[in-house]
């Protein structure tokens, strides 16, 4: 009976070890193998793995594989066959990360572009290279979304914290009456309350967006154009007593729909705090031989 009972304990130990071996096997299997198979060519090429977004194989031009890992922070691109920005790359298919080396709070991740918690700022948000965390500030009426690593307009951004008429602090006039007849056809402009240079773009769907006028102009409310100062009543003097520069063309300029190429809501126009998503990362990429 003894012998039995022991038979029987040593017979499930062996049966559950293998089944956990087997586990792993599949799991190895399954992240941590190149999508396909390496081929001898006049060149080496690289290629991507099954289940790990941040891994990567140079296969060289003798067949053999050198596994490599992306730099903390970046992923591996099928497209361009390179580590890029993970706001770039679709990692749906290899959802697998390597763990992360960054000892600093404001960097997840030892590369990359961060926002704030919408409590903070919507924003502000960390540029960390290399383990260093820089603050970075879109312009005003824009926030940050870490999805697209861009300051886009808070409408565009899927930060439910950061709504528009939160970070604007302006709601669109009859903005529930999403088919009442528009200026503009697809949407209508609004006054600053305390800056004649900037206006209130309101789109169809009730969102508001922050708009700006060039250099010389100011909002006009009454055609919801940018026009000469002296042509706006309570904005005369918005540039000081001397006379505002004359530009080039008509009097009276019509700013772009969405007032997306105005001073007030490009983030061309604050270089230092723009992201450059298509910046090359890194390229020190750690690596090892495949056996």
């Amino acid at each position: 009976m003894t012998n039995l009972f022991y038979g029987l304990f040593f017979a499930t130990v062996l049966f559950a070890s293998n089944f956990w071996i087997l586990l792993a096997t599949i799991i190895l299997g399954t992240y941590g193998d190149p999508l396909e198979k390496c081929q001898a060519r006049n060149h080496s090429y690289a290629i991507g793995d099954t289940g790990f977004c941040d891994k990567y194989y140079d296969c060289g031009s003798n067949g053999k594989l050198i596994e490599k890992d992306c730099d903390d922070g970046f992923v591996f691109s099928l497209e361009i066959t390179k580590c890029d920005y993970p706001h770039n790359v679709n990692c749906t298919e290899r959802p697998e990360l390597q763990p992360s080396k960054s000892t600093n709070e404001q960097c997840p991740r030892m590369n990359g572009f961060y926002a704030f918690p919408a409590s903070e700022s919507c924003q502000k948000f960390y540029h960390c290279l290399e383990g260093s965390a820089y603050e970075k500030t879109c312009p005003e009426g824009i926030i940050f979304d870490d999805t697209k690593g861009a300051c886009v307009h808070p409408d565009m951004a899927g930060r439910k914290d950061c709504s528009a008429s939160k970070v604007l602090d302006f709601i669109c006039p009859n903005a529930e009456k999403r088919f009442s007849k528009l200026r503009f056809g697809d949407h209508d402009r609004h006054a600053h309350p305390s800056d004649c240079r900037k206006f209130y773009v309101c789109t169809r769907d009730g969102q508001p967006r922050i708009g700006g006028c060039p250099i010389g102009k100011v909002f006009n409310p009454k055609t919801g154009v940018c026009d000469q100062p002296k042509r706006v009543p309570n904005c005369k003097d918005y540039y000081g007593k001397k006379a505002a520069p004359k530009t080039e063309g008509d009097d009276v300029e019509e700013v772009n729909n969405d007032g997306s190429d105005s001073e007030a809501s490009n983030s061309e126009s604050d270089d230092e705090n723009k992201t450059d998503s298509k910046q090359s990362p890194p390229s020190n990429h750690k690596s090892k031989t495949v056996g």
